[in-house]
This record gives C-alpha cells, sequence and structure tokens, in this order.
C-alpha cells in the first residue's frame, strides 16, 4: 500500500538538505554533515523507519543548458556528484527512469518514477502549506510503499537539489 510523504527543504542553516515527512513524522532525511566551500560535502542519508544511516559525498550543482528558445525553457538540466557519480548516470545505472507531465489541479509538475520497468512513485511539485494554486519546486509531495522509500528518497532529492524539469 502506497504512503503519502511531504518532502521540504531544511532551512535556518547553512549545512543543506531536505526532510521527507509522513505527516508531522519525519520520516527521512539528507543534511550536510559539514560545509566544504570546495569540493563534494559529505551528506548524512537517513532512514528513520529502518533507523539506518549512510553517508554519501554530494559535490555542488552544475547548471547545463542545451536547446533553443521553447526547447531551451522546458528542459532545463543540472546535476551533481552523488559519491563521485553524476547522478543521473547513477540513478540511469539502478534502473530508475521519470517521466515528467504537467500536474493536474495546481501549476507545477509530476514525475513517474520507474525502477526497472515498474512504476514505484509519484511526486509533485507542491506548497509549503499546500493551499496554493502555484508551486514550488522545493516542496513535493511523494507517493510510494515504505519498501521503496530508500530509493525514491534519494531521487526525491536528486530532483528538488537540481531542480530538474525533463528527464526520461
Amino acid at each position: 500500500m502506497a504512503n503519502n510523504y511531504k518532502l521540504k527543504p531544511i532551512f535556518n542553516t547553512i549545512k543543506e538538505g531536505y526532510q521527507l515527512y509522513e505527516g508531522d513524522n519525519l520520516v527521512y532525511e539528507a543534511q550536510m554533515a559539514k560545509f566544504h566551500l570546495f569540493g563534494a560535502s559529505p551528506f548524512n542519508f537517513v532512514n528513520h523507519k529502518t533507523n539506518k544511516t549512510e553517508e554519501h559525498k554530494v559535490g555542488k550543482t552544475v547548471n547545463t543548458s542545451l536547446g533553443e528558445g521553447w526547447e531551451e525553457l522546458l528542459s532545463r538540466k543540472s546535476s551533481f556528484k552523488y559519491d563521485d557519480t553524476n547522478i543521473w548516470d547513477y540513478l540511469h545505472d539502478k534502473g530508475i527512469r521519470i517521466k515528467t507531465d504537467l500536474s493536474s489541479g495546481k501549476l507545477g509538475l509530476t514525475y513517474v518514477i520507474s525502477f526497472e520497468g515498474n512504476e514505484i512513485a509519484t511526486m509533485a511539485t507542491s506548497t509549503p502549506e499546500g493551499k496554493f494554486l502555484i508551486t514550488s519546486s522545493m516542496y513535493y509531495d511523494v507517493t510510494c510503499e515504505e519498501k521503496d522509500l530508500d530509493l525514491v528518497f534519494l531521487v526525491a532529492f536528486a530532483i528538488a537539489k537540481t531542480d530538474q524539469l525533463m528527464y526520461n
């Protein structure tokens, strides 16, 4: 059975990160453990459901623009290094595919996440309170099964951190 979560950015600190909530309960987070001005910074990825913590090195975001006109506007792409590998290459090699579409009901995007050909999650841009018509690239509604939480959180973290609009 799929659960509904809310991905939120961590503010009020120089050590950036994201937290995933189920209602008011924190279930997953990735927060910078130590700020590095140059190079990758260590991030602690904590699954509060399983009490599992992993440290990964996350590099700085690099934005790239390809195409012209509307194509460039609608296909903004960026990436970062995750344990010395481009995050999108890492996820692709793991069997992750992402389909993007316009959200219904709000002005934003929906992401359908598949793993090895099977749909495992959906994400949609959201708002801090979920009440506004226009969404933000900082907040996301995530729906997935608990067994897929580690992989889905990494995808959600990658989308939120890179503000990825289109990816297949």
